[in-house]
């Protein structure tokens, strides 16, 4: 039914490198006989002013350390597209000028005439280029035929995958609770917004503020509103989160009295690439809003967090870890609850999504290390921790599912194989190597944090003291927000993490 090959994928291992450039040096070779019988009418070189045995030697040297510099053999050959193309044959240009000085310096009685050069530079381009592109036809070829592999439509469904079972809620007491209450969420198109939406829409609060960046996703969500039997109001803001002046203005018009925040940017590797970004969006964006909570009096602010904030190796858990100093550190009588997330099974770009998409076109599933856990919940499951901890009267805890144990990425592939392959189809596994930020397991609390039952028997309250104070936290944003100002991101990414900001705070 399936295989595993741990065959890294993306750039080439040495020996497909050492291949390559075997291959190249061959190609200049030919290239460079071809280009002196067509100028020359003869193919012995050697015969030509007493032989150009050195001036061979010398132009394929210089010709392959241009095509080394150009970074050539760093990649496969599906990803020399159309600007790398540029560069080597920017490189083989700088080897056809270097070879011509370098043999006049060295050897100028065997200078090939400049036609033969000038055609030997022109066939090498060819050759270079035209076997990578043939290579690449030929594997796009091979991949086109896989993906016409019949595969059932499906929809990952974590009951039959992990064997979970949907979270039961109080929803007679949030109903309850809810009545009468305006109620606003950011982030209300994505993955976790739009069912806690469809949630929310059951227990009929009095007003609903559904506020996100997307006009699509907005659009999108009017039209479920319509077919949901819902009593309140419901406003659709388009408005991002990130703009102080656009949020208080839905504030002053709204006067929401419960704030769910789930508006943020989620994706480990882009972030990893965009800590400017990162920051603004995941952790100003909260500075904002609990501000604007404060300056509004809602009772009651809940911010969807994430186990990649507990001892962070990545951008997004550094921005996310800030957001929740920042809301521990709130001074009001506002309810400040943090709900923090493993990994929400089946949400818009998560493994769950991609492994059905690459399982629906054949394979390959694509996982980056074989002892790569995680840990598992459902957006229902989710949504409805979020939609319990409103009846939770302690202030300024963290909250997680129970999840139960981490789950091997491997085993989950194995399991979708199992399940939504066509029966004898040949979904291969292989191991693209660990990205910039990712760990290998994910903890869910740190070691100053201590687990206490709730009410509810799914849920764990973490209780520890706030780390830092308004004042402190204050400061520190302010300089990674003028670093951020001045793009000086490797500053950035430096002073995200914990041990750079404890030397901030304590100079």
């Amino acid at each position: 039914m399936w295989s595993v090959n741990t065959q890294q994928m993306g750039p080439p291992r040495d020996h497909t490198k050492f291949a390559a450039a075997l291959l190249d040096t061959l190609i200049i070779t030919v290239a460079f006989l071809v280009a002196f019988r067509i100028r020359m009418a003869s193919w012995d070189v050697f015969a030509f002013r007493g032989g150009l045995h050195t001036a061979l030697v010398l132009t394929l040297a210089t010709y392959m350390v241009a095509l080394t510099a150009s970074g050539l053999y760093r990649l496969g050959h599906a990803d020399l597209h159309l600007r790398m193309a540029w560069r080597v044959g920017f490189a083989l240009l700088i080897g056809w000028a270097g070879s011509v000085l370098v043999t006049f310096l060295a050897v100028p009685g065997q200078m090939a005439p400049r036609s033969v050069s000038a055609v030997h530079w022109m066939l090498s381009l060819i050759g270079v280029l035209g076997v990578r592109g043939v290579a690449r036809q030929v594997m796009e070829w091979k991949w086109s035929g896989v993906s016409t592999i019949p595969v059932r439509s499906f929809r990952a469904d974590i009951t039959e995958v992990l064997d979970r079972h949907p979270v039961e809620i109080d929803e007679a007491a949030i109903q309850n609770y809810l009545a009468g209450r305006t109620v606003l969420v950011t982030g209300a198109g994505g993955s976790i917004g739009s069912e806690l939406t469809r949630l929310l829409l059951t227990l009929q609060p009095f007003r609903l503020v559904l506020v996100d960046v997307s006009e699509y996703a907005l659009f999108k969500m009017e039209e479920s509103v319509r077919q949901a039997s819902f009593s309140g109001e419901v406003v659709f803001r388009i408005a991002d989160v990130r703009d102080e002046y656009i949020m208080r203005t839905v504030f002053e018009t709204t006067r929401p009295d419960v704030v769910f925040h789930a508006a943020a940017y989620k994706h480990v590797p882009l972030m990893e690439r965009h800590p400017v970004e990162a920051f603004r969006n995941n952790t100003l964006s909260t500075v904002s809003l609990v501000r604007l909570c404060e300056r509004f009096e809602t009772e009651q602010f809940i911010f969807i967090s994430t186990d990649k904030v507990v001892e962070p190796s990545s951008v997004l858990g550094a921005t996310k870890r800030l957001g929740e100093w920042y809301l521990r550190s709130a001074h009001s009588g506002m309810q400040r609850k943090i709900v923090r997330f493993g990994n929400v099974f089946g949400s818009q770009g998560s493994v769950v999504e991609l492994f059905s998409d690459q399982i629906a076109h054949g394979g390959p599933i694509r996982i980056t290390h074989p002892e790569m856990t995680r840990y598992f919940m459902s957006a229902h499951d989710a949504c409805a921790l979020i939609l319990q901890t409103l009846l939770f009267d302690d202030d300024m805890s963290v909250y997680m599912l129970r999840m139960g144990e981490p789950v091997r990425i491997v085993d989950l592939a194995e399991r979708m194989i199992q399940l939504y392959s066509v029966e004898g189809a040949d979904v291969e596994i292989v191991f693209t190597g660990v990205r910039p930020g990712e760990k290998l397991s994910e903890r869910l609390y740190t070691d100053n944090e201590t687990p206490n039952a709730t009410s509810h028997p799914s849920i764990v309250a973490l209780s520890s003291e706030a780390l830092f104070s308004r004042l402190e936290l204050d400061g520190h944003l302010a300089q990674l927000e003028s670093l951020c100002a001045e793009n000086r991101t490797a500053e950035l990414r430096k002073h995200l993490f914990r041990e750079a900001f404890s030397e901030v705070i304590s100079g």
